[in-house]
């Protein structure tokens, strides 16, 4: 009888809700009846109102059984109990004068209706103030409490009682105590329960806290029980801590020791002083981020959850002001740019007058000068500026000390001086010059890749080609026959002057370093200057770019192809019209295109090339095929597509480029409308043919000193 008084007692808080659902439901259908007296629900409320009173007896038994178990506040558990008991006994009146049992029940049912729906919700509160708490009705969430400095913080006030506040004092209060523990505040902690002590400051380990919150799930005795909110890994370990620092009351953080343990712990626990965390900026949407992407960005959520972006702009060397456009919306949560060893320059740097709120900046091995630093000034908060391997100096300096927050820079490989440097460090005081290498934000001492700097990479007549190196004592060495440069490869002039198209690629060396990766760049040639650039079918969406001029400017566009600078079309193929001063000799079409599977943009799968003499009559001498993507490829990819034939003489030169109109199968949206995106259709004759699988050992080019 005993073990089966307590698996029925334990039943009390799943049936306690029945009599609550069945006797109001009756009562709710007595009122409408009253009120729609054509409706009869005299059935459904003697139904109702027959299994409200079997609920109450049965709840009224399993709960009297139930608080002999102990651990209730008893003028709480009295309430409770004896309104459970007026609950039954008004339920079973109610049900017999529904049923007209007597005249006196009959006249009283009205009567009793309200009767019965009080002392229901009477019962209930008490209940609920017994679990829950007096004031569960109108008790807030506690947020979580933080403070300035951690250090000075009372561990326990702080950090444990929260902790039991929120996943123990369910079950162990002074309303409810259950195993005779209440855990609200010290004196309870200390009293400990019928088990007995909660600590045993001999063996931290051995306390009986933490062997309750170590037993397993299915072990009755594992607290928080199986249901209840569980303590989460790290609330684990700062009980763990506390407790091995002797279970200390009015120890500050300050005074425990092994703090390291546990120190990403109480980071939670510190109120965030800095900018960035008072700006209360919403999560960035991952919708945002992907749309950024697919434009050519290379950007990326600082971390889970965080309103801020990361934009890498490192080694583009094609980086315009069309490049920061698509990130101005969002300017203000940008915290970090990289733009090291790409072509950032001094005309480029009041792009970054709108991103305010940028924490780190990195422009080592830019083309940065004194003269572009004035910028500093709209980027308060800059912490973190790096402007090794840069013409910076000493003027520089005037600039970067107004900077209010700045914590850290980097000067190496600079034009700083000695002297300058140690006056500016005894200004600023707090601010971590590094003038040496850093290995770990430098790398092993392996030299960067020489910057292949030209005015464009599309040319007419000529165009000059210069290495640049942010390195000291560097030489570069280069080739333009289609094979890597070794140590036997001529130096890199102080000037490349290229006359015809060509593939450079270059290495740097130095003694004492390892030599730097191959860089390389394509620089083409357009022999045939057009007149014009005729569309034959408009562009679709906002890819308009210049029209039929963007074909014949020589303005190559970038990655980044909502910039302005690529023709788009949308599900259909593309014509163009190419008209030169005078009938001319013309052997060759190059064709440059975009490719970003991502964004559903496509290299085109073949061009067919027609000539004509006066614009009207057209004959085809050439076609190409290319092929098609057969694999599953992200990456952004800018490429030429060429189309040689034999010599003819022509005044217009027309051009149907054909694209696949459809993404291809392993596409995640197989089926759907694709793009082909161009920039340029160049023309060349007889003289100007070129090898784009590889140069020609016979090229033409020129260097000077």
């Amino acid at each position: 009888m005993d073990v089966l008084s307590i698996n029925l007692a334990r039943l009390h808080p799943l049936i306690v809700h029945l009599p609550i659902g069945f006797l109001l439901l009756g009562i709710l259908m007595e009122g409408l009846q009253r009120w729609q007296k054509h409706n009869n629900y005299q059935p459904a409320i003697g139904l109702s109102l027959l299994l409200g009173t079997l609920a109450s007896i049965v709840a009224a038994a399993t709960g009297w059984w139930l608080a002999e178990e102990g651990g209730y506040e008893e003028n709480l558990l009295q309430y409770h109990r004896w309104l459970g008991i007026a609950t039954t006994i008004s339920a079973l009146l109610l049900y017999l004068g529904h049923l007209e049992y007597t005249r006196l029940l009959t006249k009283l049912y009205p009567y009793l209706l309200w009767v019965c729906g009080v002392v229901l919700f009477a019962a209930g509160h008490f209940g609920g103030a017994m679990t829950h708490g007096t004031d569960y009705l109108f008790e807030k969430p506690a947020a979580p409490q933080t403070v300035e400095n951690i250090e000075e913080a009372l561990v326990y006030d702080l950090i444990i009682q929260p902790i039991m506040d929120q996943k123990c004092t369910g079950c162990h209060k002074p309303s409810k105590s259950k195993g005779g523990l209440v855990l609200t505040d010290q004196a309870g902690l200390m009293a400990g329960g019928d088990s007995g002590p909660l600590f045993n400051t001999a063996v931290p380990a051995q306390s009986l806290l933490l062997e309750r919150v170590h037993l397993p799930m299915e072990v009755e005795e594992h607290m928080p029980p199986e249901g209840k909110p569980q303590l989460s890994a790290g609330e684990i370990q700062l009980l763990e801590w506390w407790m091995g620092n002797g279970a200390c009351f009015d120890c500050k953080v300050k005074d425990m020791e092994d703090r390291a343990a546990v120190a990403a712990l109480l980071e939670a626990y510190q109120t965030p002083a800095d900018h960035w965390a008072k700006l209360d900026l919403p999560p960035m949407p991952l919708e945002t981020v992907q749309q950024l992407k697919a434009q050519g960005l290379r950007v990326a959520v600082a971390a889970e959850e965080s309103p801020f972006l990361l934009v890498d702009m490192a080694r583009d060397t094609a980086i315009s002001a069309r490049s920061f456009a698509p990130l101005r919306k969002y300017a203000d949560r940008v915290i970090e740019l990289h733009c090291g060893h790409s072509n950032f320059s001094d005309e480029l740097s009041g792009q970054l007058a709108d991103f305010t709120n940028l924490k780190k900046l990195q422009l080592q091995g830019t083309r940065i000068t004194d003269a572009g630093l004035g910028f500093l000034a709209e980027l308060p908060h800059l912490q973190v500026l790096n402007l090794y391997g840069t013409a910076v100096t000493d003027q520089g300096l005037k600039a970067i000390g107004q900077l209010p927050e700045l914590k850290q820079i980097y000067l190496w490989q600079t034009a700083v001086s000695d002297a300058g440097l140690t006056k500016w460090k005894e200004a600023h005081p707090q601010v971590v010059v590094q003038q040496e290498a850093d290995r770990e934000v430098f790398g092993t001492a392996a030299l960067n890749p020489p910057l292949l700097e030209a005015a464009s990479t599309l040319f007419h007549d000529s165009i000059v080609v210069r290495a640049i190196s942010n390195f000291k004592g560097v030489e570069v060495r280069y080739s333009i026959d289609g094979t890597p440069p070794g140590p036997d490869s001529p130096l890199f002039p102080d000037s490349l002057i290229l006359r015809k198209t060509a593939e450079v690629q270059a290495f740097a060396v130095k003694p004492g370093w390892n030599d730097s990766e191959v860089s390389s760049a394509r620089f083409v040639k357009a022999g045939l200057r057009a007149k014009t650039g005729r569309l034959l079918n408009p562009p679709s969406g906002k890819f308009q770019a210049n029209g039929g001029a963007s074909l014949v400017d020589l303005q190559k566009g970038t990655a980044v192809f909502t910039a302005g600078s690529w023709l788009g079309y949308e599900g259909e193929h593309m014509g163009a019209v190419m008209e030169l001063p005078e009938l001319t000799p013309v052997n060759e079409v190059t064709i440059s295109a975009l490719s970003r599977p991502a964004s559903w943009i496509f290299f085109p799968k073949s061009a067919i090339v027609s000539v004509s003499a006066d614009g009207q009559q057209f004959r085809e001498v050439s076609r190409a095929d290319w092929p098609t993507i057969d694999k599953e490829v992200v990456e952004t990819e800018l490429k030429y597509f060429p189309i040689a034939f034999d010599p003819v003489e022509a005044r217009y030169v027309k051009v149907e480029v054909r694209s696949p109109l459809r993404n291809p199968d392993w596409h995640p949206n197989p089926g759907g409308k694709s793009w082909i995106f161009l920039d340029e259709i160049l023309l060349s004759g007889p003289e100007e043919v070129f090898d784009h699988g590889g140069i020609s050992a016979s090229t033409d080019y020129k260097t000077t000193k």
